[in-house]
């Protein structure tokens, strides 16, 4: 067995082995990638490269608040749990270099979760505001931000992971509400798309 059959997920992370990762996600999708697919993914991940990156709320190095969840959740709900996870995952590589930061497996692998949930519950076709704005919000921050992001920081800063989780629920609690507030109106994006034949849910 080969050495690199033998490395687990985060160790492929860390040693930069990205593209069999992504074409593995892509095998397993139901159609072939097209550029009707391609372009808006990579249009949105633009956006949330954009919004995380150069356009913070608030930009502290435990705490960030930004709207890159907006683009992402436009993935999910378009194109489903698979394109939301490769497109936040790609996004947060993306900002490595920029960041001038190391590659943090855990945040990557908690974009890439939080993608997921949002295509997962977003891509529904009974979506509904209530329940599953909150469903999205609770989901996506306590599964990607408490538990995974947190760790990940905790991790990087040597940083007891208690401690961090208290001083980042101020955050938590306001993208919660951000992700409740912007849902409607994603929503309704969504059935206007399906109207003019751009989107098939």
């Amino acid at each position: 067995m080969s050495k690199n059959n033998n490395m687990t997920v985060i160790e492929r992370i860390r040693h930069g082995e990205f593209s069999s990762i992504v074409w593995g996600f892509i095998k397993h999708t139901n159609s072939k990638p097209s550029l009707r697919v391609l372009c808006p993914v990579a249009m949105f991940i633009a956006m949330t490269f954009v919004f995380e990156r150069f356009l913070p709320i608030v930009s502290l190095p435990t705490m960030r608040i930004t709207l890159a969840f907006i683009p992402m959740m436009c993935v999910g709900m378009l194109f489903g749990p698979i394109w939301g996870a490769l497109a936040f995952g790609a996004a947060d590589i993306l900002g490595w270099p920029i960041m001038g930061l190391p590659p943090i497996p855990l945040i990557f692998i908690s974009r890439m979760t939080v993608g997921f949930l949002y295509g997962l519950i977003l891509r529904r076709k009974d979506l509904r505001i209530w329940p599953h704005s909150i469903i999205n919000a609770l989901s996506t921050q306590v599964i990607g931000g408490m538990i995974l992001t947190t760790l990940g920081l905790s991790q990087l800063f040597g940083t007891p992971y208690f401690p961090l989780l208290v001083s980042r629920l101020p955050q938590f609690a306001i993208l919660i509400a951000l992700h409740i507030a912007v849902f409607p109106i994603l929503v309704k994006f969504r059935y206007a798309l399906r109207k003019t034949g751009l989107a098939s849910v």
